[in-house]
């Protein structure tokens, strides 16, 4: 036997001991970490679709809540502050109480952006009526006309001397982070910005699967202009008549603005050592208008999974009507069961979304789970004219969930996200009246599929818990 055989027999029996410690120590890690069991099957099937790379992609997208990730971020905790009477007999406020959520307050007003133009003023307007204080916090901030009007903006307000910090997603912003130019007369000017869990400064420490999906502007510590529109030329239109995607873009004024602010200080403290002003309370309890509104946090940085729970109570609550309007549709085995189960209950459940994605894989993942739930009588809307960005929950006529998460398991369970719960009539209407203007502009129901189709929908069905 010469040395290359040996060294080709040594190389092979090295490599299959580390692959069978490698997939030894990755299945214990399941086991430890208590994942579901669907988790589990999908991370498997993975492992031996593509075993050694497999191995690589769990290691780096496992995490979750339990990683030296976030050990260091501080935990959410918002305050209370004004929050309503119990006799408001609001269920799903009450349970995201016991969930350790701050309650929601009356004293705010609500307004919805009717499309991409006017968010786009409505952002231009408040940036530049900004006194002392502007916060953003954006998934995607691009390189485009549309933000280098806002940066020139905010560079403007920095030089009047009011404070401007940004704070963009390492990941989603990743090409601002590797050409940071736009942003330099920003900084010039005294402005601050930074990359939550860059993972160009710290590749191995900040996994890719942790991200900050919130958007909030935050103006004075009395404005916030949230929903799912990050900042860039897809989603914010200066002009009428741009193809820009359909999104949902609000602004809140009053005592729910704290909260706001509290979050984006936690984000904001935990990727720069400078710490923020705390705001007074009581700043935020003058206005008189009566929108009821609470602020629900989610992600790796928040105890539990309020969020997630409470829609799952509600979906179980529900008695007239769920509405959901999300880009991408890819639940986990308890909300498929609480929809199911809703149907059979004689509750309505319509799903809006885009009848093509910009996200192939999202769009053959979400049919197995869509075609199962039109076998009981959900009615699957398909938005013709462009993608739909717009993320909404409409329970009855009793809340109306809106922000920045997806219906989907990222979403719910490894994204930071932010969500505004409205349970005030008038703001509850509202949305149903935006949702309906969608309606004429949908398909019903799925086209018929093929068996090729029908087992790559399945496939990729069953791998969704790991997408």
């Amino acid at each position: 036997m010469n040395l290359d055989i040996i060294i080709e027999f040594a190389t092979l029996h090295i490599i299959t001991i580390i692959t069978f410690f490698l997939a030894f120590f990755t299945l214990t890690h399941m086991l430890s970490s208590r994942k579901k069991p669907s988790h589990m099957i999908a991370w498997t099937v993975v492992i031996i679709a593509v075993p050694y790379l497999g191995i690589i992609i769990y290691l780096i997208f496992n995490g979750r809540k339990i990683t030296k990730t976030v050990a260091n971020k501080t935990k959410v905790e918002l305050q209370k502050i004004a929050e309503i009477d119990n006799d408001f007999n609001l269920p799903i406020e009450h349970f995201l109480r016991c969930s350790k959520i701050a309650g929601a307050t009356s004293k705010n007003k609500f307004y919805l952006c009717k499309d991409s133009v006017e968010s786009y003023e409505k952002i231009v307007t408040t940036l530049l009526n900004a006194k002392s204080s502007i916060y953003i916090s954006t998934y995607i901030f691009g390189n485009d006309h549309i933000t280098k009007k806002l940066i020139k903006i905010l560079t403007q307000k920095a030089k009047e001397g009011v404070e401007v910090k940004l704070l963009f997603d390492s990941f989603g912003s990743l090409s601002l982070e590797l050409f940071p130019k736009i942003l330099q007369p920003l900084k010039d000017a005294g402005g601050k910005y930074s990359f939550f869990m860059s993972i160009l400064r710290h590749p191995i420490k900040n996994r890719l699967n942790l991200r900050n999906h919130r958007k909030m502007i935050i103006v004075d510590n009395h404005t916030v202009i949230s929903g799912g529109a990050n900042l860039s030329k897809e989603y914010l239109s200066d002009v009428k008549g741009q193809n820009t995607w359909t999104d949902l873009t609000f602004i809140i004024n009053g005592t729910a603005t704290f909260h706001y602010y509290e979050i984006f200080k936690y984000d904001w403290e935990s990727q720069d050592k400078e710490r923020l002003t705390s705001v007074e309370k009581e700043k935020k309890e003058q206005n008189s208008t009566q929108s009821i509104i609470q602020v629900v946090p989610s992600g790796p940085d928040v105890d539990n999974d309020a969020l997630y729970e409470s829609i799952l109570y509600g979906l179980y609550l529900a008695k007239k009507r769920v509405w959901i309007i999300t880009p991408y549709f890819v639940p986990d085995s308890s909300l498929m069961e609480a929809l199911i189960i809703a149907r059979h209950r004689g509750v309505e459940v319509k799903i809006i979304l885009p009848d093509t994605s910009d996200q192939i894989i999202a769009d053959i993942s979400r049919s197995g789970y869509l075609r199962d739930l039109e076998k009981e009588g959900t009615k699957i809307l398909l938005y013709k004219p462009k993608m739909l960005h717009a993320k909404a929950l409409l329970i009855d006529d009793d809340v109306a969930m809106i922000g920045s998460s997806n219906f989907d398991v990222r979403s719910f369970f490894y994204n930071f996200e932010v969500m505004s719960f409205l349970y005030s009539k008038e703001d509850i209407t509202t949305i149903e009246k935006w949702i309906k203007t969608f309606f004429k502009d949908c398909d019903i129901g799925l086209k018929p599929a093929g068996k090729i189709r029908i087992i790559f929908e399945n496939f990729f069905k069953m791998l969704s818990p790991a997408l």
